[in-house]
């Protein structure tokens, strides 16, 4: 009787084995199946997580060629601004020095109207080119 004892106890627990085994196993399927999905889900995350940060780099190559084109832009309309200024300076210039000649011509069509040589007897024959000279040159300056 003890060895039927043995044996049943022996089957007992093997079956408990086994049913606990099959159990394990079961469980470990499934964790492994839950796994797999996890590390598809991770797997999709990070493909998505690259591709953003492919995105972002573009995007920041693209921002960086539209600053330097807008640098551009800013660069050339001071340029623009410049010589804008630069031509209006040289324009309030040219008046400023056609005003001058304009009263200096006057002046010296004046004096010349205004000169009298009634009374003056010019015996060398030199002050009347002289005069006339002078005045050429101060009207045409």
């Amino acid at each position: 009787m003890d060895e039927r004892l043995v044996e049943a106890a022996q089957a007992l627990l093997t079956g408990y084995d086994t049913a606990l085994s099959r159990q394990w196993r079961d469980e470990d399927r499934k964790w492994r199946q839950e796994d797999m999905c996890w590390r598809q889900k991770e797997l999709q995350y990070n493909e998505a997580q690259h591709s953003f940060i492919e995105e972002q780099q573009m995007w920041r190559q693209e921002d960086i060629q539209q600053r330097n084109l807008d640098n551009a832009r800013v660069l050339w309309a001071r340029y623009v601004e410049k010589n804008r200024r630069d031509v209006e300076e040289k324009s309030e210039q040219l008046k400023a020095i056609s005003t001058l000649a304009a009263l200096i011509s006057g002046f010296a069509l004046t004096a010349f109207l205004q000169f009298d040589f009634g009374e003056f007897h010019d015996t060398s024959g030199v002050v009347y080119p002289l005069f006339g000279v002078t005045m050429a040159l101060t009207v045409s300056r």
